[in-house]
């Protein structure tokens, strides 16, 4: 049975907060479904396939681990340096049903869109500001008090970028929670 099939363990995750609800065999599942959707749009579709496929692990992992809420409502928030990465953040964020239309005109798009869903807080592609824009995301949450962690997934795109190595030294001369991922796609 093809995986944009009913009954599948995607359809009960609409948001971060399901992905919480799961146990480690079925996260393991959820995994391998994802890995199944992103291969199947990608075929037919076109995008980024080998990027995506190796942050499935990473992505669920995070989205566990930390309340990625709908902007503003999520106590912490998730970037991507590398925006074509993002396709499992887009399937945990309630687009999996939209997966079949990836990258097409009127469907959801094959980078972080905040006119897509608030789960995405910007617009990106290869810009290398993602750690930058992190730190000054949790300084800010700091000033306001805020109990909330700021994550950044930096892929090998944009970790070359010299404003990516300049911003990771920040986080080390603040009181701000936020952290980096970086990974490597061949």
């Amino acid at each position: 049975m093809s995986l944009l099939e009913s009954p599948r363990l995607l359809d009960r995750v609409r948001a971060p907060a399901d992905v919480r609800k799961l146990s480690m065999d079925e996260l393991a599942t959820l995994a391998a479904e994802c890995r199944e959707l992103i291969f199947q749009a990608v075929s037919r579709n076109g995008g980024h396939l080998a990027s995506n496929l190796g942050v499935v692990e990473l992505t669920i992992a995070l989205h566990y681990v930390y309340d990625f809420g709908a902007y503003p409502q999520g106590q912490d928030r998730l970037l991507f340096d590398v925006g074509h990465q993002c396709y499992v953040h887009k399937i945990l964020t309630g687009r999996a049903d939209k997966f079949e239309h990836l990258r097409k005109q009127g469907s959801i798009s094959g980078f972080p869109a905040p006119s897509e869903s608030a789960h995405d807080l910007f617009a990106v592609g290869h810009a290398g500001t993602a750690i930058s824009t992190a730190v000054g995301i949790a300084a800010g949450d700091a000033v306001l008090k805020r109990n909330s962690h700021v994550v950044a997934i930096v892929g090998d795109g944009s970790i070359v970028n010299g404003m990516a190595f300049e911003a990771s030294t920040a986080p080390a001369h603040s009181s701000a929670s936020c952290s980096s991922s970086s990974t490597t796609t061949r």
